[in-house]
């Protein structure tokens, strides 16, 4: 899965000289948190999502002030907080990623920067953008791994994925399936990668039970 796969086309923007306020009922209309922020070239700027609104002076003194800010940084937030152009109020920092990206990739970049939305570019042309919506419509619209019909394939596939996916020890696990039932046997060195384990021979395709059998060993 790519990113141009589960983009969003047709991406709404606005100016950095329109008012907050049309921003904000830009988003409302459109059921959106966030918009890209374009020059009249189509460059784009910036983005204004619902987090650059949440210390508004529209909404009170509590939003915007702070009393452990330094003064540079509590003129910056006066800015932001007041002025009524989308330009003043934008994120400038912008991440993107282009449309031949992996969505592992995409989401791992969203997670690493904290951000809930991510263009994506082609040179300079922007093809659409990845939300987080679009992260869960790829996860809920994912299906088990396929293993090979058979016990001795399912034995293999799920042997595999302990080994590469969890990079648990050949030496000290077992797999053995059954007309089906898979059952690990063997040690690990916690309750979580044991749990992971019966993760991961569940997302074999035609796993239709799993026996967990694997002990934790303290080291």
């Amino acid at each position: 899965m790519q990113a141009k796969d589960f983009m969003t086309r047709g991406v709404i923007s606005i100016s950095p000289e329109h008012s907050v306020s049309h921003a904000a009922r830009i988003m409302l209309e459109n059921h959106i948190s966030g918009l890209l922020v374009r020059d009249d070239q189509g460059q784009l700027l910036g983005v204004l999502s619902e987090g650059d609104l949440l210390r508004r002076a529209e909404l009170g003194p509590a939003a915007w002030r702070s009393s452990t800010e330094k003064q540079h940084a509590s003129a910056e937030r006066f800015i932001k907080s007041h002025s009524w152009q989308v330009g003043d109020v934008m994120t400038r920092k912008l991440v993107t990623v282009d449309g031949d990206t992996p969505l592992d990739r995409v989401a791992a970049i969203m997670a690493a920067n904290q951000v809930n939305r991510v263009p994506v570019m082609q040179g300079d042309e922007i093809l659409g953008i990845v939300t987080r919506s679009d992260i869960l419509r790829a996860v809920a619209t994912s299906v088990p791994d396929v293993a090979a019909t058979g016990d001795q394939a399912k034995r293999r596939a799920v042997f595999t994925r302990l080994t590469s996916d969890l990079g648990l020890d050949r030496e000290s696990i077992d797999v053995t399936v059954d007309d089906g039932i898979v059952c690990l046997w063997g040690e690990v060195e916690s309750e979580a990668k044991r749990e992971a384990a019966r993760v991961v021979a569940e997302k074999i395709g035609g796993v239709g039970c799993v026996k967990n059998r694997l002990r934790v060993v303290s080291s």
